[in-house]
């Protein structure tokens, strides 16, 4: 071993058992700055994973509009599609028509004006519903049944029905456009009665707030539609980003041939701005919470400059015996490396601790402060997702272990600098 690493590590560890007080004041705070930069991405991506995978699942891998609102025929418009990109080999899993309009629901005493969303329950497509959309429904039903949603029952997001002060069992009166424009010239209007069969949670409380679901069939009968339909949800058997954009300018192709009012987009397209707003909002807290990094190299920065200023005569002795500047200062540099090293193990250790016991952590919180925990006034804290990214953790080490070497280097330089004779003499 090179004597600067030596002299380095015995700066760090003088008793060879215990650390010194400063350096390990600096470890802890490099530590926490990692620990808390993790936690805070890996929430961020578990949180962005959910809301991506809900958009998919909501929207489908890629979904056909009109730019009339309505689609007509829309048989004919699958038929034709399918045998298109068969012909370019593309394997479809399921094709889902969808409704979606504004409506008025009431209860006895309260009303609200979310987005009904009519669609195909297995009972009208048969073995037509991917499994995957099955899923997706009963995966987020927390009361109720999937096969009771028919011509007369829907389900409610968990908040909206909360709103409503309704549960499993009421009726609610749902009011269509065209029933809303006659409600100022007679009184003589007669909503469409639903029984509530199901309460869901998809993991957005904004989302759950404006969610109603019911059969496609019972949507067009409310909206008095006939057979139209306001869009197609394709879902398919490769899922990756590549294969999706193929099949988008595939499709594009083939609307721009046969029907130039369709508009083809994926749900990436369609929610583009959401999905940018979460990639910047993970970026700004990364940005903020490096600061809680660079304060915590200050503290790097003054020990090193301490154990310069008492270890000058020390140094001095080092200079005489024929130690060049460099290493001098490279040893130095060494402590703030170690620092850094040291810090991001012990950050990382704890982080991955807390993310995996968050539930045990969050339940003795409860008991601490005595009362339940909520996020965002809905769901409770032990649901909270967490989705590791190797690249989180590379670009977390890779900056806190610079900032960390780029502390020492002021003490360094300044330990270089000094001159064997003036060392010696100073006491």
């Amino acid at each position: 071993m090179p004597w600067f690493l030596f002299y380095a590590l015995k700066q760090l560890f003088p008793t060879r058992k215990y650390i010194s007080f400063f350096s390990l004041i600096s470890i802890i705070g490099v530590s926490l700055g990692v620990s808390v930069l993790i936690i805070v991405q890996s929430v961020m991506n578990g949180f962005g994973q959910n809301i991506r995978q809900h958009l998919a699942q909501t929207y489908g891998d890629i979904n056909l509009s009109s730019e009339t609102n309505w689609i007509e025929d829309w048989t004919e418009l699958k038929d034709a599609l399918v045998d298109r990109l068969e012909i370019e080999g593309i394997e479809l899993e399921a094709i889902h028509p969808y409704i979606e309009s504004m409506v008025m629901l009431q209860s006895e005493k309260q009303s609200a004006f979310p987005l009904l969303r009519g669609i195909q329950t297995h009972k009208q497509a048969g073995t037509e519903l991917s499994e995957e959309r099955l899923l997706f429904i009963q995966n987020f039903l927390v009361a109720g049944n999937y096969d009771a949603l028919d011509e007369t029952h829907l389900f409610l997001g968990e908040p909206l029905a909360n709103q409503l002060n309704v549960e499993l069992g009421d009726r609610v009166l749902v009011y269509s456009p065209k029933l809303l424009e006659y409600l100022g010239d007679s009184e003589w209007v007669f909503p469409t009665e639903f029984t509530v069969a199901g309460l869901l949670r998809t993991g957005s409380p904004s989302a759950d707030k404006n969610l109603v679901i019911a059969s496609i069939e019972a949507t067009q009968t409310l909206l008095e539609l006939g057979s139209l339909i306001s869009g197609l949800n394709l879902d398919f058997e490769n899922k990756d980003i590549r294969s999706l954009e193929r099949a988008k300018d595939t499709l594009k192709q083939w609307t721009l041939e046969e029907n130039p009012s369709i508009l083809v987009h994926t749900w990436m397209d369609k929610n583009a701005d959401l999905l940018f707003v979460l990639e910047q909002e993970k970026n700004v807290i990364s940005f903020i919470i490096i600061f809680i990094i660079l304060v915590a190299s200050f503290s790097i920065a003054v020990a090193l400059m301490l154990s310069v200023l008492r270890k000058t005569r020390e140094i001095g002795v080092l200079c005489a015996l024929g130690a060049q500047s460099w290493q001098i200062a490279l040893s130095f540099c060494m402590q703030g490396l170690f620092i850094g090293i040291m810090g991001n193990f012990i950050g990382i250790a704890f982080a991955l601790f807390a993310l995996e016991n968050r539930e045990w952590l969050f339940g003795l919180y409860t008991e601490l402060v005595n009362r339940e925990v909520e996020f965002l006034g809905v769901y409770d804290l032990y649901t909270i997702p967490v989705h590791y990214l190797s690249k989180d953790f590379i670009q977390v080490c890779l900056v806190s272990v610079l900032i960390s070497f780029s502390a020492s280097l002021v003490p360094a330089l300044r330990a270089a600098q000094l001159k064997p004779a003036e060392a010696l003499r100073n006491e």
